[in-house]
């Protein structure tokens, strides 16, 4: 397409786009086109609707395209904008973290459910955050519970930086202590095993079979270390599980996001411990079994 003062419109730019996006195969190719656009514009997409006249800039449109070209590279929309939604909150990211999902907020909404329980009502919570990635657990759960302590791990110092970034952004540097290393073995020195409320966790759960036939957008461009966890896809669960029963109270909380075949699997060795009760799974929005929480045995 070529581009003349008269067709530099919203209307014109974003039809191009479209159909662009729509021809290399790109999913929901009218959303991307817009999130892009708006992004460019500094607006919300409201205005693209209500101004479609409106000229673009010679600059802007080159932007555009620019981003435009990577959506078509299969480059996920949210490292274009560095930019997702999650509980309601804004966070940064980058090709160092895993992109937060929206099935992820099913874990905070069941660690906040029994954070309500009254026998958190008159004390600090303790909670511990393994692999934190861009830390939308954590920052969520310290912008929702108010007398709370959280350390947050991560094996890699990049995520680490990007953690640190969303802490700032939402004011919880206060309430949030990011830890380098692999594990459980990164809170050591931080915290007494035994004292510890809520384990949280969204590991890598990703077979090395299944990561060969992923999507370009998280094969190409998501940590390979985030994603995938052995032949299995079992590994880090079977760290977790064994290692967690050290660090929580009698009746303190495990809960760890799975994949949607690993139920069984997660509760089996949840129950070959032997140091874990109330074994649950929580179906996410599409019905698939996604988040496992059970209580330490007293």
């Amino acid at each position: 397409m070529v581009y003349t003062q008269e067709s530099n419109t919203i209307r014109n730019i974003l039809k191009w786009a479209t159909a662009t996006l729509k021809e290399a195969d790109i999913d929901s190719p009218g959303i991307n086109a817009d999130t892009l656009l708006a992004f460019v514009l500094s607006c919300d997409r409201t205005r693209l609707y209500t101004s479609p006249d409106e000229i673009i800039s010679d600059a802007d449109i080159g932007w555009y395209k620019e981003l435009i070209n990577e959506r078509i590279r299969h480059v996920p929309l949210q490292y274009i904008t560095h930019r997702v939604e999650f509980m309601s909150l804004d966070f940064f990211v980058n090709e160092r973290v895993l992109i937060p999902r929206p099935e992820t907020e099913i874990l905070v909404e069941t660690v906040l459910k029994n954070a309500h329980d009254k026998q958190y009502s008159n004390r600090k919570i303790t909670i511990m955050d393994i692999g934190t990635g861009s830390g939308n657990i954590a920052v969520s759960l310290a912008k929702n519970l108010s007398n709370v302590e959280i350390y947050a791990s991560d094996i890699s110092q990049e995520a680490l930086e990007v953690a640190k970034e969303n802490v700032q952004r939402h004011q919880v540097v206060d309430k949030v202590h990011l830890l380098h290393g692999d594990l459980s073995g990164a809170f050591i020195s931080h915290i007494d095993q035994g004292s510890v409320d809520f384990i949280v966790s969204n590991p890598p759960y990703v077979s090395e079979s299944e990561w060969e036939n992923l999507e370009p957008e998280l094969k190409d461009h998501e940590p390979l270390e985030a994603l995938v966890a052995g032949k299995d896809g079992l590994c880090f669960y079977r760290r977790i599980i064994k290692d967690a029963s050290d660090w929580l109270k009698p009746e303190g909380c495990l809960v760890i996001e799975i994949g949607e075949t690993q139920a069984n699997s997660i509760i089996r060795l949840m129950e070959s411990e032997g140091h874990y009760k109330d074994i649950e799974i929580s179906n996410d929005l599409q019905g698939k079994e996604r988040i496992t929480s059970a209580k330490r045995k007293r």
